[in-house]
């Protein structure tokens, strides 16, 4: 047996907003932080002579592949985020035969689909 499988909906479940907040918020701290590194690395090399730019950032954080990194993630987590709550909401939708057994459709038949514009029967 696989007890410790993963089930295929466990992407699906819709996290805490509160932590995906904190996170975002942490993500987006971070980059803000890259950029300014950057910027001030950006004004230093202007400044230094070739034999300085050398040795000057050995052993150092390079802002600009950071930058790069956490742009991606920060993207992709809200685009995973933003694709689950769409899911969400389609899978939470009430569909024939679901819901209210008493709601009538345009011609007063109990569970019939209500029309909606752009559907052609």
């Amino acid at each position: 047996m696989n007890l410790h499988k993963t089930v295929w909906t466990e992407a699906l479940e819709m996290p805490d907003f509160a932590h995906e907040g904190e996170h975002n918020h942490a993500n987006l701290t971070k980059l803000v932080s890259l950029a300014e590194g950057y910027l001030k690395r950006v004004q230093e090399e202007t400044e230094l002579s070739k034999e300085q730019l050398r040795t000057r950032y050995v052993g150092k954080v390079d802002p600009k592949k950071h930058i790069e990194a956490v742009g991606q993630e920060l993207m992709e987590d809200n685009i995973v985020a933003v694709s689950r709550q769409m899911i969400d909401k389609e899978a939470s939708v009430p569909t024939l035969g679901q819901g209210n057994a008493s709601t009538k459709g345009a011609n007063g038949r109990v569970g019939e689909v209500m029309e909606v514009d752009g559907e052609d029967d």
